[in-house]
C-alpha cells in the first residue's frame, strides 16, 4: 500500500456532519503546519501542545495514523511529550494546491494570524468548561483507600468540597482577564480539573507561554522568541518586570506555614547548605543553565524530580540515574566535545562536592529529607493550582489599578518597572490564598 493509498483509507469522515468535521480537522492540521515552519523541522522534531483528547488531540492522532505526521520520539512520558516531523511530500501531494481552498488558506495564514482556527477552538473549549461537571465526580471508595491517596499531604476530601466555589471563582477571574487582553495570543486556555485518579491537575497557559526567552540560550529555536512575539502583537515595550523566584518550593512552603518568604531566601541554595555538600553555592549549581548538558544535575532539577516523584525515594533516585545514563550515552554517541568540557566545569557531583565521592543514594536520601525539612511535604500537582490562583490575584489587582499585566507562569510582563508594587501585592494575596484555600484543606502530617 502506498502512502497515498494509506492516507485515503484512514482520512475518512462519516455521519451527517462529515463534511464540516473534515473541514475543521484540516484547518487544525494547517494551523499546526503554520506554527511549525519547514526550516525548524529537522531530526530533532517539534512538539504539538494538546494535553487533552478533544479536537486538537484527535486531529494529531488521525494525522499520525494516516501518515501526515511522523512520531520521532517521546522526550518524557505521556502523549503530550511526543516530538514529530511533518511528511511534507504527502502533505504537498494532497493539500498544497493553488486551486485548493486549503492551499489558499495556507497562504492567507502567513499574513493574517487571526485566521488561525486553533485559537478559535481553544477559546470555544475553554468558554464551554463546565465547572460543576469538573467538580461533581465523586471520589470512589477505591480511590480513598488507595496508597496514593493516603500518602497525600493534604485532605483530598476537603479539597473536593471546596473545589466548586474555588474553581468557579477563578474561572470567572480568568474570563475577565481574557476579555481585557491586547491580543488573542495573550488569552489563557485550558482550565484546572481532576484527573482520572481523582487528583488535581491542569495549568492554564497561553501562546505567550510557548514563546522563548531571548535572555536565555537555546540549543534550537523551535518557537517564536518572546521579544519578537511581543512586537508582533503590538506591545513591543513590554518586558519581564518581575519573576517569582523558586516558585514551586515557595508556594509549597506557604501551604504549610502561611508565610510568603522574601525573595532573598533561595530555597535551592538553602537545600545545598543544609546538606553541607558545597562550600559555595553559585547560581549555576542551584539552578543550572538550560543550554548546558548537565542542567538536569542542578539542585533545582533534582528538587523537581524529588518533589514530583510519584513513588519512593529509591524510585526517584533510580529514575534520575536512568535519565542521566541516557543523557551521557547520547553525548558520547554524538562525540560532543562541548559536553565533555562542560562536564569538567559544571557537573558538581564529581568536580565540586567536598567529599569528592559524587552523588550516591545515601546523599540522595539526605537531599530528599532536606527538601521536606526546608520546603515542607510535597503537595504535588496541587501546587500548580495555587500558583495560578496567586498569579491571577496579582493580575486582577493590577488590572483594577489600570495596568494590563501578562505573565508566562511566574514571570510578569509590563511596560514600566512595577516590581515593588507586585512584591507588595504578592505579600497580601499569598496570605489571602493561604487563609481561604490552603489552610482549610490541610491535614495533620505524621512526622
Amino acid at each position: 500500500m502506498t502512502e497515498l493509498e494509506k492516507f485515503n483509507s484512514i482520512w475518512k469522515f462519516k455521519g451527517q456532519r462529515a463534511k464540516q468535521t473534515q473541514e475543521q480537522y484540516e484547518n487544525v492540521l494547517f494551523s499546526i503546519w503554520k506554527h511549525h515552519k519547514e526550516e525548524d523541522d529537522d531530526e530533532t522534531g517539534f512538539q504539538i501542545s494538546c494535553f487533552d483528547k478533544r479536537t486538537i488531540y484527535k486531529v494529531v492522532e488521525l494525522a499520525l495514523n494516516s501518515g501526515l505526521l511522523i512520531k520521532i520520539k517521546n522526550y518524557s512520558t505521556g502523549h503530550h511529550t511526543r516530538l514529530y516531523q511533518k511528511n511534507l511530500i504527502l502533505f504537498d501531494l494532497i493539500f498544497r494546491n493553488a486551486e485548493n481552498k486549503y492551499g489558499k488558506w495556507l497562504d492567507l495564514s502567513k499574513t493574517d494570524p487571526e485566521t488561525d482556527i486553533i485559537h478559535k477552538l481553544k477559546e470555544e473549549e475553554f468558554n464551554k468548561a463546565d465547572i460543576s461537571a469538573i467538580c461533581s465526580k465523586k471520589l470512589t471508595l477505591k480511590t480513598l483507600k488507595s496508597k496514593k491517596t493516603k500518602s497525600l499531604n493534604y485532605d483530598i476530601v476537603k479539597l473536593k468540597d471546596k473545589s466548586n466555589q474555588m474553581l468557579s471563582h477563578y474561572f470567572q477571574l480568568l474570563q475577565r482577564l481574557n476579555k481585557s487582553v491586547a491580543h488573542n495570543d495573550l488569552k489563557l486556555f485550558k482550565f484546572l480539573y481532576f484527573g482520572k485518579d481523582g487528583l488535581p491537575s491542569g495549568r492554564p497557559y497561553s501562546y505567550f507561554c510557548l514563546t522563548l526567552n531571548p535572555k536565555k540560550s537555546h540549543k534550537k529555536i523551535t518557537a517564536e522568541l518572546r521579544d519578537v512575539f511581543l512586537t508582533r502583537i503590538g506591545i513591543p515595550d513590554y518586558y519581564e518586570v518581575y519573576d517569582i523566584k523558586s516558585q514551586i518550593p515557595r508556594i509549597n512552603y506557604l501551604f504549610h506555614t502561611g508565610e510568603w518568604k522574601d525573595d532573598s531566601y533561595d530555597f535551592y541554595a538553602e537545600i545545598i547548605k543544609d546538606t553541607k555538600m558545597l562550600e559555595e553555592t553559585g547560581d549555576a549549581i542551584a539552578r543550572g543553565e538550560n543550554e548546558y548538558s548537565h542542567y538536569n544535575d542542578s539542585m533545582k532539577q533534582i528538587f523537581m524530580r524529588i518533589y514530583f516523584g510519584k513513588g519512593s525515594v529509591l524510585q526517584a533516585w533510580n529514575g534520575y540515574l536512568k535519565e542521566k545514563l541516557t543523557r551521557e550515552k547520547l553525548a558520547e554517541f554524538k562525540n560532543n566535545k562541548e559536553v565533555i568540557l562542560d562536564k569538567k566545569n559544571y557537573d558538581w557531583f564529581f568536580a565540586m562536592l567536598d567529599n569528592g565521592e559524587g552523588l550516591d543514594f545515601k546523599l540522595w536520601e539526605i537531599i530528599s529529607a532536606s527538601t521536606r525539612k526546608i520546603c515542607g511535604p510535597s503537595i504535588g500537582n496541587l501546587v500548580f493550582w495555587y500558583a495560578f490562583f496567586i498569579e491571577t490575584e496579582v493580575k486582577i489587582e493590577l488590572l483594577k489599578r489600570g495596568k494590563k499585566v501578562y505573565n508566562v507562569y511566574d514571570g510578569f510582563y509590563y511596560n514600566e518597572d512595577i516590581k515593588d508594587e507586585i512584591i507588595d501585592i504578592l505579600k497580601v494575596k499569598s496570605k489571602y490564598v493561604y487563609t481561604k484555600y490552603m489552610k482549610p484543606i490541610q491535614k495533620k502530617i505524621k512526622e
